[in-house]
């Protein structure tokens, strides 16, 4: 025998099992942005792009980006970015203000404009704990067709 038992045996295909349904190693989530205007920036661009996996690195809680601390099926996850993603489009945006809740959380009120019409949506950012600014709400009602709720 050359010193394998069967506990090392079980050993290793439970740390294979596990690594499987962990994907295999951990998930590599670009920083999120020091300034919180930039975060909002950025999640727009990535709604334009369609870029899906970034706007899920630029959503999340003080816990971290929606990519590492949600309990959501990544499926699901994806699923309510691309309806946020076809609500949010827009040919261009504009922060036109901000404030900062009782929780430290700061709102900004961006303008989304879309042809002729222009929408206000309210972002809520938080601080991340690992560092910078991530979306933590976005008042998405306020960007569906036929909302009157405008500047």
């Amino acid at each position: 025998m050359c010193g394998v038992t069967l506990t090392h045996r079980l050993l290793a295909s439970s740390a294979l099992v596990l690594a499987a349904a962990c994907g295999g190693r951990p998930q590599r989530v670009a920083p999120a942005p020091l300034v919180p205007a930039t975060t909002v920036t950025e999640f727009l661009r990535a709604v334009n792009e369609a870029n899906l996996g970034r706007m899920m690195e630029l959503f999340g809680t003080e816990r971290g980006p929606s990519t590492v601390t949600s309990r959501n099926d990544p499926a699901v996850q994806r699923r309510q970015m691309e309806i946020i993603q076809r609500l949010l489009r827009s040919e261009s945006h504009r922060i036109v203000d901000s404030s900062q809740t009782a929780s430290a959380d700061l709102v900004y009120q961006v303008e989304l404009t879309r042809g002729t019409q222009r929408v206000r949506v309210p972002f809520t950012l938080v601080e991340a704990r690992t560092g910078g600014w991530l979306i933590v709400q976005i008042g998405i009602d306020q960007a569906m067709p036929g909302s009157r709720r405008g500047p």
